[in-house]
């Protein structure tokens, strides 16, 4: 699979990115809430090795974020419509939670909580435990991130 990703020095190891985004794009192209939610956490989980010579990192991220976008939970809010939300009450740190990644994550969780479909709140609780959130200079506190999700953990 030739993915349209320009090749750099120090990028993302193109096998590996290659075989991940089969997998979720295999999952976007299906209507199964398992698989969707299984590629979601593919897509979370992913720890992707860099290489002399792969793929161009700000490129694959901005990929893996365009395909969690896609992979939302019904219900959820996402895009433009995130923006009219009230924002998250999180105070912005030096080393906090990457704020982008905490964003995707609660709003998943509260589209499911919103809902009364076991199913959905059962992916979004398996999110919340298997999302190794990831640090930043700048970012979310992350013991105001660690009590909303465990607060979130025990409504789910």
């Amino acid at each position: 699979m030739e993915l349209p990703f320009v090749v750099a020095l120090r990028g993302y190891d193109m096998r590996q990115v290659e075989s991940l985004f089969a997998e979720v794009d295999g999952a976007l192209a299906t209507d199964s809430a398992v698989s969707r939610a299984a590629a979601r956490d593919a897509l979370r989980a992913a720890s992707l090795r860099r290489r002399f010579r792969g793929y161009d990192v700000p490129e694959v991220d901005a990929a893996i974020d365009q395909r969690l976008a896609a992979l939302a939970l019904p219900g959820t809010r996402s895009g433009p419509a995130l923006a009219d939300s009230t924002p998250l009450p999180f105070v912005v740190t030096v080393g906090g939670y990457d704020m982008r990644q905490v964003e995707s994550l609660l709003a998943e969780v509260d589209g499911a909580l919103a809902t009364d479909s076991a199913v959905l709140r059962a992916a979004a609780r398996d999110a919340l435990l298997a999302t190794t959130l990831r640090r930043g200079l700048r970012g979310y506190a992350r013991r105001a991130v660690d009590d909303a999700i465990a607060e979130r953990l025990r409504a789910l």
